[in-house]
């Protein structure tokens, strides 16, 4: 409160310093609410769980300032691996939702990309895919949910078929026949 007086009678006022355990004094960073706020609680969950996954036996990097972790590495194992999901059931409970403020968004989708989205939905249902959800309002598909499961063998052949079924609805042309070759429906 004085710094802004200060500020705004066009005295300067300097930042208050924070001790730090060299004795020196450091400038303070953010605001004290940011500390304990949802991205750093993330942030934190993630920290934990890679130190969980670690103690399991799997090399994996720090996350980094925005809680992700890069598990693209060769070294880091498959889905299909049974330690590996053994340890993913062990360690989930670290594991926190990822705040709205670090979800990647794209452009704003239009009302005809939305249209064109829930004419996809009706058709992948109608393609082998019942379960296949519907956007929401604002055209963005949901993030949890039946799709986030996997598939059975079974189910990754429909969802091939219907995925190259419905394919062009996305883009607002008819939906074509699952056979590539075959000629186009719609």
């Amino acid at each position: 409160m004085v710094a802004l007086v200060l500020s705004a009678c066009g005295g300067a006022a300097e930042a208050p310093t924070v001790a730090t355990a060299g004795g020196s004094s450091a400038q303070p960073t953010g605001s004290a609410g940011a500390v304990s706020g949802p991205v750093a609680q993330y942030v934190e969950g993630q920290r934990q769980w890679v130190n969980c996954l670690r103690k399991e036996g799997f090399d994996l990097p720090d996350p980094d300032a925005k809680g992700r972790v890069d598990l693209s590495a060769p070294d880091v194992p498959k889905k299909t691996d049974q330690k590996w999901r053994a340890a993913q059931e062990k360690c989930k409970g670290f594991s926190l939702p990822i705040p709205d403020e670090l979800e990647e968004k794209g452009p704003p989708v239009t009302a005809e990309q939305i249209a064109h989205r829930r004419e996809y939905a009706k058709c992948m249902r109608a393609n082998g895919m019942p379960d296949w959800p519907d956007p929401g309002p604002d055209g963005e598909w949901p993030q949890a949910g039946s799709m986030s499961r996997e598939l059975t063998p079974q189910e990754q052949a429909l969802n091939i078929r219907a995925l190259q079924i419905c394919e062009p609805v996305l883009d607002g042309r008819p939906k074509t026949t699952a056979n590539p070759n075959g000629a186009g429906r719609g």
